[in-house]
């Protein structure tokens, strides 16, 4: 369209060109011939007139040009104005023959065969008005012959310059074809890129969360994504936890803008905060700094004054988590790239978290339902036997008093021995049973606790030697720690004939590792480990088992008479380095 405007621009700048090129002719026929017209008109006078009137053109011809598309009937006065020129300069031996010819011109060019057409039909009669104002018979030949070859004049230039008008008007409506279809292929090709790089995110993003050990490398890569790759300036994301059922686990980018997150749990009931409410809906949210988004003061404060986007993490129908994405606009005010790939990073993240959520949850029920059934089997096995036993002598005294009273008495003995056998063994399950809040002086003193019920008979000592932040490990790695120490302890003082052991405890930033060594007897681990799993026992493959659950790795070394050393690692973030130390 602009092109378009600029070639008839170009054109009726031509025309005006046209125009001052046309008066030569009656400037030279005023040097050289009468100076005056019919009626004594004068010469220089009419020139004087087709000057201003052609001076009026050239100043205002881009006006003029606009005014002229617009009302195409404004030629008439050009024609009319040509017309008068004619019939006041000599008729058909005028020289503003070619100057009167201009607006046919301008019309074939702007209106093309139509304009030519009407142009020329409404200037025939002016012409001959114009001509006639002069009588003259066609009987001369001369005369005759200039007025048919003017009139044919008048037809033809204007169909003539009509012609390329219409060649460059199809050139113009190709040209625009062309020009709208680059346009269009660049779009595509813009949003064949944008789908491109969509999709390349996406699937980084779901190979690196398939990939990732645990919850908090997830975390880490749906932030990075919201980040880095998305263009965010900052994301916090919060997860729920499966086991109190409360919005907790917050972690943010970029960590160095925001302090260490408080130890802070909503619970999912609360209907008054913006947060909990948001999360029960699919779609995205945007807040804008009030009301306090979640009610707590210490997280309100962390979080800051927004404004956030709130993209709820849901897993079907149930809550995964939640992301806070820092946006000074609405999701409807972002792109539909944008808000497609906001939606693609959410429910990558929800599948990938409430699908690891799910395996512990499952995991947590089944070590409940392990530790339930091992304590049923302890009661049933030894406690309830014992107790039986007890109930029978009971009743076998009674009978036998009072004529047995030695018998009796002896028997008595005998019970308050067995008696105190089941005390120690209910108290030992008791020690068994997992502790509510393990630290590393609770996890020592429980440790020596069961070494010496299990070895009631001599003295027993367990040498520490730990480092590290035991209090960073989740409660699940705790546990295992200490079961896998109480096993090690156990089998020290059952089968390797000792009476002390030294355990090593230390973590690091990737990963946790613990060794358990004792001088006793040894044994071949291969031949242990080729046996039949005994379910009633933990054993070295149970130790292997809860260990390699937690994607880490435990060996054994031992030989006959040369001791046993047991070596177990556990990452932090899914990366072995196996410092061990101690």
């Amino acid at each position: 369209m602009e092109e378009q405007v600029v070639y008839k621009q170009r054109f009726f700048a031509f025309l005006v060109l046209y125009r001052w090129v046309s008066l030569l002719v009656p400037l030279w026929v005023l040097v050289t011939g009468p100076r005056s017209g019919p009626w004594g008109v004068p010469a220089a006078g009419v020139l004087i007139l087709a000057a201003a009137h052609t001076l009026l053109i050239t100043l205002f011809h881009r006006y003029l040009n606009r005014l002229v598309e617009r009302h195409p009937y404004l030629l008439g006065l050009d024609l009319l104005f040509g017309a008068l020129l004619l019939a006041f300069s000599g008729g058909i031996t005028s020289p503003y023959y070619l100057y009167a010819l201009s607006p046919l011109l301008a019309g074939a060019f702007f209106f093309r065969y139509r304009g030519a057409l009407y142009a020329a039909a409404a200037f025939t009669p002016l012409y001959l008005a114009a001509v006639l104002v002069r009588p003259f018979t066609l009987a001369d030949a001369s005369m005759s012959q200039a007025l048919f070859t003017q009139l044919a004049g008048i037809w033809l230039l204007p169909a003539l310059i009509a012609y390329p008008a219409v060649l460059l008007r199809r050139l113009e409506e190709a040209h625009t074809a062309l020009r709208e279809a680059r346009d269009d292929l660049a779009r595509r090709h813009e949003e064949l890129r944008s789908a491109h790089r969509q999709l390349t995110v996406i699937h980084d993003l779901t190979l690196s969360l398939q990939a990732a050990p645990d919850i908090e490398t997830v975390q880490q890569r749906v932030l990075q994504a919201i980040t880095e790759d998305l263009g965010f300036s900052a994301a916090i994301i919060g997860l729920i936890n499966p086991i109190t059922r409360r919005l907790e686990l917050w972690r943010a980018a970029p960590a160095a803008a925001f302090p260490p997150p408080p130890r802070v749990s909503l619970p999912l009931d609360l209907v008054n905060t913006p947060l909990t409410r948001w999360m029960a809906h699919p779609k995205m949210h945007w807040w804008q700094g009030q009301p306090p988004l979640t009610g707590h003061p210490d997280l309100d404060r962390w979080l800051g004054a927004g404004p956030w986007i709130i993209l709820p993490l849901r897993l079907r129908e149930h809550p995964v988590g939640v992301v806070l994405i820092a946006s000074s606009h609405p999701p409807e005010a972002l792109s539909e790239t944008q808000q497609t790939m906001l939606q693609s990073v959410g429910e990558q993240a929800a599948v990938v978290l409430g699908t690891i959520m799910l395996c512990i949850d499952r995991a947590r029920r089944l070590a409940v339902e392990h530790e339930r059934n091992r304590i049923a089997r302890e009661m049933h096995d030894v406690i309830s036997q014992s107790l039986f036993g007890i109930v029978l002598t009971l009743e076998a005294c009674i009978k036998m008093l009072p004529e047995q009273v030695e018998a009796v008495k002896q028997e008595l003995l005998d019970l308050r021995n067995l008696a105190s056998e089941v005390h120690q063994q209910v108290r030992q399950s008791i020690l068994d049973i997992w502790p509510s809040e393990l630290t590393l002086e609770r996890f020592k003193s429980d440790l020596r606790k069961y070494a010496r019920h299990v070895n009631h008979a001599r003295l027993f000592h367990i040498e520490f030697n730990t480092g590290g932040d035991f209090d960073r490990l989740s409660p699940r790695l705790r546990r295992t720690l200490y079961r896998v120490a109480q096993e090690a302890v156990a089998n020290a003082i059952r089968h390797g004939g000792v009476d002390a052991v030294r355990l090593c405890l230390r973590v690091t930033d990737d990963g946790v590792y613990m060794s358990v060594q004792d001088r006793g007897r040894g044994f071949r681990p291969e031949a242990v480990l080729c046996r039949e799993y005994d379910r009633e026992h933990f054993g070295i493959r149970g130790i292997q088992e809860r260990v390699q659950a937690l994607g880490g790795e435990c060996q054994v070394y031992s030989q006959p008479n040369a001791g046993t050393l047991l070596l177990v690692s556990i990452p932090l973030n899914g990366v072995h380095n196996h410092g061990w130390s101690g």
